[in-house]
């Protein structure tokens, strides 16, 4: 939300630079982060963990995650039955954006890592720029479909 001496741009900023001419610090509202998920039934989930295509140190990460993928197991069958047991769940398409504003959006097909300096979420499109000035947009409905359910 929007502050009363107009801390944040606008509701709908995720990230955005303090101010004038971009040199500002960095500022978050992962809570509407999290709001934007659970009004679209994305999962939302935060953890703390080392990507080193960002850091060599472990960050807090803010996921909005639209697909998960279950890896590893081992099949034990007895008799009749059969059970999977030591399976985990990973997020397999997601937005990902860590306590220094470097997000990862990994879709079924593509992995971008981007230092933010800005993010704006439009209904189901975030819109980004990044430090380096480039502008960018994306669709959050890419994530949700599978690619064979987007063809058919």
């Amino acid at each position: 939300m929007g502050g009363i001496f107009g801390s944040k741009p606008s509701d709908a900023h995720v990230i955005w630079r303090t101010g004038r001419d971009d040199d500002g610090k960095k500022k978050f509202d992962f809570e509407y982060l999290q709001l934007w998920a659970a009004h679209f039934g994305v999962d939302y989930e935060e953890w703390t963990r080392t990507d080193h295509d960002r850091s060599d140190e472990p960050r807090a990460q803010h996921a909005c995650v639209f697909n998960w993928a279950t890896t590893g197991g081992q099949e034990i069958s007895l008799g009749d039955a059969n059970w999977t047991m030591g399976t985990q769940e990973k997020p397999r398409t997601f937005v990902e954006i860590d306590e220094a504003g470097v997000a990862r959006f990994k879709g079924w097909s593509s992995d971008a890592v981007l230092d933010v300096a800005e993010l704006v979420i439009d209904g189901t499109r975030f819109k980004l720029k990044t430090v380096d000035g480039v502008v960018r947009e994306l669709d959050a409905t890419a994530l949700a479909e599978r690619p064979d359910e987007a063809s058919g």
